[in-house]
């Protein structure tokens, strides 16, 4: 694997009153590998995010940068993932350009590139919960990395729904028979045990409520858009119980015999930078042995109707899941999903898992999803979902995951160039 490093330098752009960024790079010119890679994720900003240093100082050029609203139309970040492109597109040097979508950023990346790719109206179909609205046409980059991707922001916010929630903005009547954390329904703080009864009413709950949610938002919608709504443009939509934030992540986390493992062999980047070739098996711990719903901060969504139509929802019917998949999720429903988004894509495609994250699984779900031919898979035994070394996974130490990852990514992304 390479095992060149340059020494590197960075510089803020403002690329809108609301957009910035900044670019990291390897010092020397001579040292520049001639790709661009554009860093963003879906609601944050990833300014200092690892990714940005490690890559630049294997000789690529990155510019991490941020979406302009954060709780706007999803519509709106495409359109600043496009600026930031554009702008790594005509940075001196330059000859391809990737996007690269860690977490909630490859539900973003990869809707992008399909509409780069395809145009708009693959997102206008019938099928869809909304229509995307028309847009310009967007820039395309010439390969895509997802780096430990979840299911897409629309899935996150399904398995982070409370069930037990009444009134949608109150957390202080919960519906019994839903509680996580009561040791009588299973939970125990070193790994829960949920019977296969309360898991099935569990999904089946928050799949009722996910329902409802969406039922409630297009009838906003269509109020709003028939000029009587609440405002012209918007509505306010708080969600109780509705963040999906990683603390209000359900069920999973704390049983971990669910979503576990792989159902076919993949490559598996080991401690010592050796590969194998393997069913892949989550490291992780249980997690989070609170109920955060009671708390405003953590657990509420403050979004609008057009916002969470757009940015976090997604059509079931039967959801649930097991050791190996989720089920039951309408792919097509949204573009907020990244396994619906990637089936439009076929430029060279690099999806990468930490088995030391919950979220690891999801890579396998976008691989077979997938439809291109150049298309790479590969995990990193016990890195976290932000690429260190998870402390808490079985099998600890594992070595500098940070630098076992970032070489495979830099040997991928040579052969781009070759």
């Amino acid at each position: 694997m390479n095992s060149q490093y340059y020494e590197i330098k960075n510089k803020y752009i403002q690329l809108t009153h609301r957009q910035g960024g900044v670019v990291y790079e390897p010092v020397r010119q001579e040292e520049r590998a001639g790709t661009g890679i554009v860093l963003m994720h879906s609601d944050g900003d990833y300014y200092g995010f690892i990714p940005a240093p490690e890559l630049a100082k294997r000789g690529f050029t990155v510019v991490a940068s941020n979406v302009g609203e954060s709780r706007g139309p999803f519509e709106d970040k495409l359109e600043d993932v496009g600026r930031a492109l554009e702008y790594m597109q005509s940075y001196e040097g330059i000859q391809r350009t990737v996007l690269l979508g860690h977490s909630g950023g490859a539900t973003l990346m990869s809707a992008y590139q399909a509409v780069a790719e395809n145009g708009v109206s693959i997102f206008q179909d019938e099928h869809r919960i909304v229509k995307m609205r028309d847009m310009k046409k967007l820039p395309q980059a010439d390969a895509v990395m997802l780096l430990d991707s979840n299911w897409g922001n629309g899935v996150m916010t399904l398995v982070s729904l409370e069930p037990g929630i009444t009134a949608q903005t109150s957390s202080r009547s919960l519906k019994p028979g839903f509680d996580l954390f009561d040791p009588k329904n299973g939970f125990h703080p070193e790994g829960s045990r949920y019977s296969d009864e309360f898991v099935a009413n569990y999904h089946k709950a928050q799949e009722e409520r996910n329902n409802a949610l969406i039922a409630y938002a297009l009838e906003r919608l269509e109020q709003i858009e028939a000029g009587a709504g609440d405002f012209d443009d918007d509505e306010p939509f708080i969600i109780a119980g509705g963040s999906q934030i990683a603390p209000n992540n359900k069920l999973f986390p704390q049983d971990i015999r669910y979503l576990s493992h792989t159902q076919e062999k993949y490559d598996l980047i080991h401690a010592d930078a050796a590969v194998t070739n393997e069913v892949i098996c989550s490291l992780r711990s249980p997690h989070f042995d609170k109920n955060m719903v009671t708390m405003n901060k953590f657990a509420t969504d403050i979004t609008t109707i057009r916002t969470y139509l757009t940015c976090s929802c997604v059509r079931t019917k039967g959801f649930g899941y097991d050791s190996t998949h989720m089920s039951g999720i309408d792919w097509d429903s949204s573009f907020s999903c990244t396994p619906g988004n990637i089936r439009h894509v076929r430029v060279p495609l690099l999806i990468m898992g930490m088995t030391g994250s919950y979220e690891f699984l999801a890579a396998e779900e976008i691989y077979k999803q997938a439809p291109g031919k150049d298309k790479t898979i590969a995990f990193v035994e016990g890195a976290s979902h932000n690429f260190t070394p998870q402390e808490d996974a079985k099998g600890y130490p594992f070595g500098d995951t940070v630098k076992n990852c970032f070489d495979y990514i830099a040997v991928w992304l040579d052969k781009l160039g070759a």
